[in-house]
Protein backbone atom coordinates (compact mmCIF):
# COMPACT_ATOMS: atom_id res chain seq x y z
CA UNK A 1 0.00 0.00 0.00
CA UNK A 2 1.56 3.30 -1.46
CA UNK A 3 3.27 5.35 1.48
CA UNK A 4 1.62 2.95 4.81
CA UNK A 5 5.64 1.96 5.09
CA UNK A 6 6.81 5.43 5.59
CA UNK A 7 3.62 6.40 8.06
CA UNK A 8 3.96 3.56 10.43
CA UNK A 9 7.59 4.40 10.35
CA UNK A 10 7.51 8.19 10.72
CA UNK A 11 4.92 7.65 13.93
CA UNK A 12 7.58 5.27 15.64
CA UNK A 13 10.15 8.02 14.74
CA UNK A 14 8.60 11.09 16.51
CA UNK A 15 7.17 9.07 19.13
CA UNK A 16 10.03 6.49 19.76
CA UNK A 17 10.94 7.93 23.61
CA UNK A 18 7.43 6.24 24.01
CA UNK A 19 8.22 2.88 23.52
CA UNK A 20 4.95 2.33 21.10
CA UNK A 21 3.09 0.34 19.44
CA UNK A 22 2.18 1.36 15.71
CA UNK A 23 -0.77 -0.25 15.06
CA UNK A 24 -2.82 -0.72 11.84
CA UNK A 25 -5.93 -2.09 11.40
CA UNK A 26 -8.14 -2.90 8.37
CA UNK A 27 -10.58 -5.42 6.60
CA UNK A 28 -9.04 -8.67 4.97
CA UNK A 29 -11.67 -7.52 2.29
CA UNK A 30 -9.84 -4.14 1.89
CA UNK A 31 -7.90 -4.07 -1.44
CA UNK A 32 -7.24 -0.10 -1.88
CA UNK A 33 -6.35 1.10 1.88
CA UNK A 34 -9.63 2.80 2.39
CA UNK A 35 -10.30 1.20 5.69
CA UNK A 36 -6.61 0.91 7.10
CA UNK A 37 -6.60 2.64 10.37
CA UNK A 38 -3.16 3.69 11.70
CA UNK A 39 -2.70 4.32 15.79
CA UNK A 40 0.63 5.05 18.42
CA UNK A 41 -0.44 2.97 21.32
CA UNK A 42 2.82 4.37 24.11
CA UNK A 43 3.69 1.66 26.50
CA UNK A 44 1.70 2.94 29.36
CA UNK A 45 -1.53 1.98 27.84
CA UNK A 46 -0.48 -1.11 25.50
CA UNK A 47 1.99 -2.50 28.65
CA UNK A 48 -0.45 -1.30 31.36
CA UNK A 49 -4.05 -0.41 30.77
CA UNK A 50 -6.42 -3.40 30.94
CA UNK A 51 -8.50 -2.20 28.70
CA UNK A 52 -6.50 -3.02 25.79
CA UNK A 53 -6.46 -7.06 26.45
CA UNK A 54 -9.40 -5.83 23.99
CA UNK A 55 -7.03 -5.12 21.36
CA UNK A 56 -3.76 -7.20 22.46
CA UNK A 57 -4.36 -10.89 24.62
CA UNK A 58 -2.00 -11.44 27.52
CA UNK A 59 0.31 -13.61 25.70
CA UNK A 60 0.27 -11.14 22.87
CA UNK A 61 1.48 -8.51 25.13
CA UNK A 62 3.76 -10.43 26.95
CA UNK A 63 5.31 -11.39 23.61
CA UNK A 64 5.44 -7.47 22.85
CA UNK A 65 7.21 -6.88 25.96
CA UNK A 66 9.80 -9.48 25.16
CA UNK A 67 10.40 -7.86 21.49
CA UNK A 68 11.56 -4.40 23.57
CA UNK A 69 13.20 -6.14 26.19
CA UNK A 70 15.87 -8.07 23.54
CA UNK A 71 19.55 -6.38 23.79
CA UNK A 72 19.32 -6.13 20.49
CA UNK A 73 16.38 -3.46 20.24
CA UNK A 74 17.40 0.16 20.37
CA UNK A 75 14.18 2.52 20.33
CA UNK A 76 16.52 4.27 17.38
CA UNK A 77 16.99 1.98 15.74
CA UNK A 78 13.77 -0.36 15.34
CA UNK A 79 9.89 -0.06 16.50
CA UNK A 80 7.31 -2.32 16.95
CA UNK A 81 4.75 -2.96 14.22
CA UNK A 82 1.29 -5.01 14.57
CA UNK A 83 -0.89 -4.75 11.57
CA UNK A 84 -4.21 -6.78 12.14
CA UNK A 85 -7.19 -7.93 9.37
CA UNK A 86 -10.02 -9.88 10.42
CA UNK A 87 -8.73 -13.32 11.37
CA UNK A 88 -4.79 -12.80 12.28
CA UNK A 89 -2.36 -10.12 14.01
CA UNK A 90 1.21 -10.04 13.10
CA UNK A 91 3.66 -8.41 15.09
CA UNK A 92 6.99 -7.73 14.98
CA UNK A 93 10.46 -5.40 15.23
CA UNK A 94 11.68 -3.65 12.56
CA UNK A 95 14.12 -1.55 11.64
CA UNK A 96 14.21 2.06 10.63
CA UNK A 97 15.51 2.49 7.14
CA UNK A 98 18.79 4.04 6.25
CA UNK A 99 18.32 7.73 4.62
CA UNK A 100 14.56 6.52 4.64
CA UNK A 101 11.23 8.58 5.77
CA UNK A 102 13.04 10.02 9.32
CA UNK A 103 15.94 11.37 7.41
CA UNK A 104 13.28 13.19 4.37
CA UNK A 105 11.48 14.81 6.65
CA UNK A 106 13.97 16.09 8.61
CA UNK A 107 15.12 17.91 5.37
CA UNK A 108 11.94 18.85 4.59
CA UNK A 109 11.39 21.03 7.38
CA UNK A 110 15.06 22.34 7.18
CA UNK A 111 13.65 22.97 3.41
CA UNK A 112 10.81 25.08 4.51
CA UNK A 113 11.89 26.92 7.35
CA UNK A 114 15.18 29.11 5.49
CA UNK A 115 17.14 29.33 2.27
CA UNK A 116 20.23 27.51 3.09
CA UNK A 117 22.14 25.87 0.32
CA UNK A 118 23.43 23.01 2.11
CA UNK A 119 19.68 21.71 2.76
CA UNK A 120 19.13 21.58 -0.84
CA UNK A 121 22.12 20.35 -0.99
CA UNK A 122 21.29 17.58 1.49
CA UNK A 123 17.83 16.91 -0.77
CA UNK A 124 19.64 16.51 -3.80
CA UNK A 125 21.39 13.55 -1.73
CA UNK A 126 18.78 12.19 -0.49
CA UNK A 127 17.14 11.81 -4.09
CA UNK A 128 20.46 9.92 -5.15
CA UNK A 129 20.42 7.84 -1.91
CA UNK A 130 17.00 6.85 -2.31
CA UNK A 131 15.97 6.06 -6.05
CA UNK A 132 17.91 4.67 -8.70
CA UNK A 133 20.56 6.35 -10.84
CA UNK A 134 18.20 7.09 -14.04
CA UNK A 135 15.31 8.75 -11.36
CA UNK A 136 17.37 10.58 -9.72
CA UNK A 137 19.63 11.77 -12.61
CA UNK A 138 15.76 12.82 -14.10
CA UNK A 139 14.52 13.77 -10.41
CA UNK A 140 17.40 16.87 -10.47
CA UNK A 141 17.89 17.84 -13.91
CA UNK A 142 13.46 18.39 -13.04
CA UNK A 143 14.64 20.49 -10.69
CA UNK A 144 17.14 22.21 -12.26
CA UNK A 145 15.10 22.75 -15.18
CA UNK A 146 12.39 24.58 -12.99
CA UNK A 147 15.15 26.63 -10.83
CA UNK A 148 15.68 28.03 -14.36
CA UNK A 149 12.69 28.42 -16.23
CA UNK A 150 10.17 28.93 -13.27
CA UNK A 151 11.87 30.37 -10.82
CA UNK A 152 15.12 32.31 -12.74
CA UNK A 153 17.60 30.97 -11.44
CA UNK A 154 21.21 31.31 -13.01
CA UNK A 155 23.02 28.11 -12.07
CA UNK A 156 24.35 25.85 -14.49
CA UNK A 157 22.11 22.43 -14.93
CA UNK A 158 25.10 20.17 -13.36
CA UNK A 159 25.05 22.65 -10.17
CA UNK A 160 22.58 22.50 -6.65
CA UNK A 161 20.91 25.74 -7.80
CA UNK A 162 19.87 28.68 -5.91
CA UNK A 163 17.88 28.45 -3.19
CA UNK A 164 14.53 30.57 -3.41
CA UNK A 165 11.86 29.88 -0.71
CA UNK A 166 9.28 28.81 -3.87
CA UNK A 167 11.76 26.47 -5.41
CA UNK A 168 12.36 24.67 -1.31
CA UNK A 169 8.71 24.28 -1.33
CA UNK A 170 8.43 22.29 -4.21
CA UNK A 171 11.43 19.92 -3.96
CA UNK A 172 10.10 19.72 0.10
CA UNK A 173 6.96 18.71 -1.94
CA UNK A 174 8.73 16.44 -4.05
CA UNK A 175 10.76 14.44 -1.58
CA UNK A 176 6.96 13.76 0.45
CA UNK A 177 5.84 12.40 -2.89
CA UNK A 178 8.29 9.83 -3.34
CA UNK A 179 7.39 8.53 -0.23
CA UNK A 180 3.44 9.09 -0.72
CA UNK A 181 3.59 10.87 2.23
CA UNK A 182 0.58 13.92 2.34
CA UNK A 183 2.37 17.27 2.20
CA UNK A 184 -0.07 19.75 4.24
CA UNK A 185 0.31 23.72 2.95
CA UNK A 186 -1.14 27.03 4.32
CA UNK A 187 -2.28 29.19 1.05
CA UNK A 188 -0.57 32.62 1.60
CA UNK A 189 0.45 35.89 -0.63
CA UNK A 190 -2.38 35.62 -3.51
CA UNK A 191 -3.59 38.75 -4.58
CA UNK A 192 -6.42 38.09 -6.88
CA UNK A 193 -7.96 35.50 -4.13
CA UNK A 194 -7.11 36.98 -0.59
CA UNK A 195 -10.53 35.05 0.30
CA UNK A 196 -8.11 31.77 0.47
CA UNK A 197 -5.06 33.14 2.12
CA UNK A 198 -4.79 31.60 5.56
CA UNK A 199 -6.74 28.27 4.50
CA UNK A 200 -5.22 24.78 4.73
CA UNK A 201 -4.72 21.71 2.43
CA UNK A 202 -2.78 19.53 0.67
CA UNK A 203 -0.81 19.97 -2.58
CA UNK A 204 -2.08 17.41 -5.00
CA UNK A 205 -0.18 17.48 -7.92
CA UNK A 206 1.31 19.47 -10.72
CA UNK A 207 -1.67 21.71 -13.00
CA UNK A 208 -1.75 19.55 -15.48
CA UNK A 209 -2.51 22.79 -17.47
CA UNK A 210 0.15 25.08 -16.52
CA UNK A 211 3.36 23.75 -15.14
CA UNK A 212 4.51 26.66 -13.11
CA UNK A 213 1.49 26.02 -10.72
CA UNK A 214 0.45 23.41 -9.01
CA UNK A 215 -2.56 21.79 -7.35
CA UNK A 216 -4.41 21.92 -3.91
CA UNK A 217 -7.02 20.49 -2.50
CA UNK A 218 -8.14 22.60 0.69
CA UNK A 219 -9.84 21.22 4.00
CA UNK A 220 -13.44 21.86 2.15
CA UNK A 221 -12.58 19.76 -0.55
CA UNK A 222 -12.05 22.47 -2.94
CA UNK A 223 -9.68 22.60 -5.46
CA UNK A 224 -7.12 25.55 -6.37
CA UNK A 225 -4.64 26.03 -8.63
CA UNK A 226 -1.50 28.24 -7.41
CA UNK A 227 2.25 28.79 -7.75
CA UNK A 228 4.87 27.48 -5.52
CA UNK A 229 5.52 30.92 -3.66
CA UNK A 230 1.55 31.02 -2.48
CA UNK A 231 1.76 28.10 0.00
CA UNK A 232 4.09 27.25 2.69
CA UNK A 233 4.19 24.31 4.23
CA UNK A 234 2.05 23.62 7.50
CA UNK A 235 2.64 20.39 9.36
CA UNK A 236 -0.15 19.86 11.48
CA UNK A 237 0.04 16.73 13.73
CA UNK A 238 2.26 13.22 12.49
CA UNK A 239 2.65 12.85 8.87
CA UNK A 240 0.60 10.66 7.03
CA UNK A 241 0.22 8.61 3.59
CA UNK A 242 -1.06 10.20 0.60
CA UNK A 243 -4.94 9.48 0.26
CA UNK A 244 -6.76 8.10 -2.98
Amino acid sequence: MPGLSNELELLAWTHRSQSPIIYASASDADVDGSTVRVEMIPRSFWDEDPRFLDTFTAAQREGIRRLFGEASFSASEKYVCALRGTTSTLIFARGFQVNGPACAVKSVEALTAATKEEDLADAFAWFESLLTEQDAHDTLQSIRHRAISVHGCTSSQSSIPVTTRALNAEVAYMMMYTLRLAFDIRLTGLRSATHLNGREGVIRGQDPTDTERWTARLDDGTCVSVKAANFVHERRGDYRRLSS
